[in-house]
This record gives structure tokens, C-alpha cells and sequence, in this order.
């Protein structure tokens, strides 16, 4: 597990580090430049010949990390012109301090019109602390080097974009790495920025890791998180691991119950039980003859569900449900009588959306699992509003109504309601996992989760970051285009092997 800050947070570990704990802000700063200066020597050995590099640097402090980096390659023998976007006379001192050693090396300072004749640009005109959009000369300069050829490095995170939220202020560099200092930014792990940073570098620069621990930094998985999955127990009976719930499928769609019951097989459930529709019942006892299936009428879905409630350790609920009059029966009898952890998608949460306030009458741990139109239902907001900040949209919610909040998007956030108020951002998965039946998986994924008893907000978290792993293991193995979600849930069992 590692972290990803917002704006705020990067200012108080820089702070923390130089103010407390008297590491010279230069110092950081050189270690900072060194981390760019190795990123830009590698792309640079790739062309094979003698390349034309340039620095474009604003007047604060990233743009001091610019003409630091762009002084050290030059000193290594890979000479960097320096092109100084903004007023030089307010730049900060470390600014000061840079474009001086930079002068002393008789380095040469041109003009942003020459940008087209160099091969390598490293963007250093506005970092982590930009919170207006951009415009004037500053948007004419970042669209002068998007508009030119050369391969371009982005300082800590690309001009343009949004630290906290990944969103374009204004227009934005589109770089093909960025080198990031101490901790992955917010902004670089969701969309847009993750897509305009390219190849993404995390620098350690000497930050000192106490800084961190009074924050509350967002969290991401990388491949060895995948080893903290609990190993299955040799004495271990289907008991071990608890029985599921699904809540599934209505008269005319049974294929969601079918994919969230196989999936909680497939992630470590001991025993899936699906109610579903009596019409479904053939065709699910068929594809998954492992599951027990019930079947019931519009008459008797509530009385035949009421025992299999008090059995169940899980419960999923909603995917192909509908919302007619029996679902919505349903829905309200689960939501006041069950007592355990409840993982809630698709026509559920359609039927909460007109009284959202029942999830506060809920008994146990619940699990919501919204994509944006969804949550546009559940919240009342329209869609560029929860695009604008996936992350707060999420936390929001989760606080609210005591729910784990899983809003899924390209980038999809994992909310906490108390305690710590933990915040998780997924960064698996990719464009072919978006199919119907996919967030079907999903609920069966996290279900897996919770039967290892991994605690709701980390079973949520991980569910969704293996999710996305099979997702790109089937992108590969089929096509991005071809992809189904089943195929997704074929390549489960080959994400989750430890190593």
C-alpha cells in the first residue's frame, strides 16, 4: 500500500521536513532536480544521438526544480537551454538561488519561440500548489509545447492540472512521464491527470516520513499488496469461509445473478446462495451447479427470504433486481432486517435513491457500489459536479450515511465512513471492463473479500483493486474490444496467486 497526497498535504510534508526538522529547502530541491535530471538522461540515451533539451520553468518553486534539473544535466554533459515563463523579478528565493548557479554556468536562456527545435522538454512551470486556471500567456506557453514534438518530462506533476482532483484548470500539459516527489499525487492517480502524466515516477527526495502520520492521505495498491490476501487455510471447510447471499436477477435478466455468485466463488466464498426470480432458476443451476438457487414469485419473495437472511454471513443485493413493486419489497426488508455486512449495487440502489435515508436504519456494515449515473440519482447531483471530485462526492456520502462508498469511474474512489475516514483510489483496470456485467463481478470480488475476513473498507478497497487486475489480464488476453465479463471473472483465481 502507498499514498497519494493532495495539494495541502505535499505543502505540510515539504514544511514539516525543512521547518521542522531543518533539512534545507535547496537540499530537497537538489534531490528533487537529480530524480528529474535521471528521468531526462534516460529518455535522452533512447534517441541514440546528440538531443536537443530545453527547460520551461515558471518563477516559483517547481520552476526552481526545473532550472536545477536543467543545470545538473548540463553539468553531466547533456547541455539544457533554459526558457523562463513568467516574471523572473517575483520568483521565490529558491528561484533566485537556481536561475543565479544556473547564470554562474553559463548557461544560455532562450526565448519559448525556439521550443520546436528541441527533441526533450521538462515542464517546470506550475507544480502542486496551482489552484486557478490557466490562462493568457501562461496557456499560450503549455499549449506551445503541447503543440511541438518533442518528448516532454512534467516536474512533480504536469502544468494544468489539479493536485486534489486530476481536473484540467484551464488547459494542462500532456507529458509522457512525470517524476513526483515523496508521494503520488491525488491528481495523478485520477482522470484526467492520470492520462495527461504519461509514465508516472515516484522520487524518493527525503522527505521525513513523521510528516505523514498526523495527514489522512489517500491510499493505492501496487502488484505486492496482492500477497496481503489472506492464504486459504489448510484445516478449512466451505463453513471457514462463510455463506453469500445474492440478491439477484429479476424475470427477465439473470445473468447478473449468475456473474456476481460465480465471482464470490471465484474470490473465496465457501457457500453462494442465490435468490433470485423462479424463472432464473434453470439457467443459473446450470451455469453455476455449485450454487444453491431459490426461486420466488411476486406472492412469496419476502416469506422465502427471511430464513435464507438468517443464514447468510454476506449479502449482496441488487444487481438485475428491477424496481418494481416485489424488488422494492425486497430491498426494504433487507435494508431494516439483516445484521450482516451488506454489499449494495445496481437496482437497489436505484430503489434507495428515492428515500436515501433508509441506509441510516440499516444494522450492519453496508457497501454501495454506484457508478456516476448512480450516484447522480442517489445524491442529486448533476454529472459534472461528482466528476469535478470523485474523491470528496465519495467521503461526503460515506460520512453521511455510515456507508463504505465505492463510486466506480475510470478511476474508481473507495470512501470510509468513520474512524480514520480512509480514502482509496484504484488504479487498475482499464477502458475494456467497460461491459455490461462488469460491476456485477465486482460485487462478487468484494464479497470474496469479506469471506477472508479482511475488514469492509479494505475488502471493498481490494476487491475493486483485483477487479481491475483481471480486467487487464483479459484486456491482453482477448482485445480490448473483445473483452466480456466473464472474462473477467475466468481470470480471477490468476490475479490473486501470491508469489
Amino acid at each position: 500500500m502507498k499514498y497519494a497526497l493532495d495539494a495541502a498535504m505535499s505543502k505540510k510534508v515539504d514544511s514539516y521536513t525543512i521547518n521542522e526538522m531543518g533539512v534545507p529547502s535547496l537540499v530537497l530541491m537538489e534531490r528533487a532536480a537529480l530524480a528529474v535530471a535521471s528521468k531526462v538522461a534516460e529518455i535522452a540515451a533512447d534517441f541514440c544521438r546528440q538531443v536537443r533539451i530545453c527547460a520551461v520553468c515558471g518563477s516559483g518553486n517547481n520552476g526552481a526544480d526545473g532550472v536545477a534539473a536543467a543545470r545538473i544535466l548540463t553539468w553531466q554533459g547533456l547541455p539544457v537551454d533554459i526558457i523562463i515563463a513568467g516574471d523572473e523579478k517575483k520568483g521565490s528565493p529558491e528561484f533566485a538561488a537556481q536561475v543565479g548557479i544556473a547564470s554562474n554556468s553559463g548557461m544560455t536562456f532562450c526565448n519559448i519561440s525556439s521550443i520546436e527545435e528541441y527533441d526533450i522538454v521538462i515542464d517546470a512551470v506550475f507544480g502542486t500548489g496551482l489552484s486557478r486556471g490557466i490562462e493568457g500567456a501562461y496557456a499560450d506557453i503549455i499549449n506551445t509545447i503541447n503543440m511541438c514534438r518533442s518528448v516532454t518530462v512534467s516536474v512533480d506533476i504536469p502544468s494544468g492540472i489539479s493536485a486534489d482532483t486530476g481536473n484540467v484548470l484551464g488547459t494542462a500539459v500532456r507529458a509522457d512521464a512525470t517524476v513526483t516527489f515523496g508521494y503520488n499525487k491525488q491528481g495523478l492517480l485520477l482522470y484526467p491527470g492520470r492520462e495527461f502524466a504519461g509514465e508516472i515516477t515516484v522520487a524518493d527526495i527525503g522527505f521525513c516520513p513523521e510528516a505523514i502520520r498526523s495527514l489522512n492521505p489517500a491510499m493505492y495498491f501496487t502488484a505486492e499488496d496482492i500477497d496481503g490476501i489472506p492464504v486459504r487455510s489448510a484445516l478449512a471447510n466451505k463453513g471457514t469461509y462463510g455463506r453469500t447471499l445474492i440478491i439477484a436477477g429479476s424475470e427477465s435478466m439473470s445473468g447478473a445473478a449468475y456473474l456476481a455468485a460465480a465471482a464470490a466463488y471465484k474470490s473465496g466464498v465457501g457457500l453462494a446462495e442465490v435468490f433470485t426470480h423462479s424463472a432464473n432458476c434453470s439457467v443459473i443451476r446450470t451455469l453455476l451447479p455449485e450454487a444453491i438457487v431459490t426461486g420466488y414469485e411476486a406472492d412469496n419473495a419476502t416469506e422465502l427470504l427471511e430464513p435464507l437472511l438468517k443464514k447468510a454471513n454476506t449479502v449482496i443485493l441488487g444487481p438485475g433486481l428491477s424496481t418494481d413493486g416485489t424488488a422494492v419489497s425486497i430491498v426494504k426488508k433487507v435494508l431494516t432486517e439483516a445484521n450482516q455486512p451488506l454489499i449494495i449495487d445496481a437496482d437497489a440502489l436505484n430503489i434507495i435513491s428515492s428515500d436515501t435515508n433508509i441506509l441510516k436504519s440499516c444494522r450492519s456494515t453496508v457497501i454501495i457500489t454506484p457508478h456516476i449515473g448512480e450516484m447522480m440519482r442517489l445524491t442529486g447531483k448533476d454529472k459534472n459536479e461528482i466528476l469535478a471530485d470523485t474523491v470528496g462526492v465519495a467521503a461526503s456520502f460515506a460520512k453521511e450515511y455510515n456507508v463504505v462508498c465505492v463510486l466506480k469511474n475510470a478511476a474508481t474512489v473507495v470512501a470510509e465512513p468513520d474512524g480514520k475516514h480512509r480514502v482509496y483510489i484504484n488504479n487498475s483496470g482499464c477502458a475494456a471492463m467497460a461491459k455490461g456485467g462488469s460491476g456485477d463481478v465486482l460485487t462478487g470480488v468484494i464479497a470474496g473479500m469479506l469471506a477472508l475476513r479482511i475488514e469492509p473498507f479494505s475488502a471493498a478497497s481490494m476487491g475493486v483493486y483485483v477487479h481491475g487486475l483481471a480486467g487487464e489480464t483479459a484486456a491482453d488476453d482477448c482485445g480490448s474490444h473483445a473483452v466480456v465479463a466473464s472474462d473477467i471473472l475466468e481470470r480471477l483465481g490468476k490475479v490473486t496467486e501470491h508469489n
